[in-house]
């Protein structure tokens, strides 16, 4: 084997012995929207809520409507945003 191929070897066995391995360690899981969702639920004057993820409004019906999670996001306590005036 030539000198050069020799050395082009030992350099990418180094490199690769070197280059940090992390597929023993799981992703983090994803935020739980379904905790965000039932947030309001205790609070019927909250319309408008975010945990910094996802934000969710109250629909006419009653119900959560929610954002989709973002790609980087900063999961959070869920706050209330916007709340119902009295009449």
């Amino acid at each position: 084997m030539k000198m050069h191929a020799k050395i082009l070897l030992l350099s990418f066995c180094v490199g690769a012995a070197l280059s940090p391995v992390r597929a023993d360690i799981p992703p983090p899981p994803p935020p739980q929207p379904k905790a965000v969702d039932a947030f309001a639920d205790d609070r019927p004057n909250c319309l408008e809520w975010t945990d910094g993820c996802t934000i969710c409004k109250r629909q006419p019906d009653g119900s959560a409507g929610c954002s989709t999670v973002g790609a980087a996001c900063v999961q959070t306590a869920p706050v209330c945003l916007s709340r119902k005036t009295a009449p």
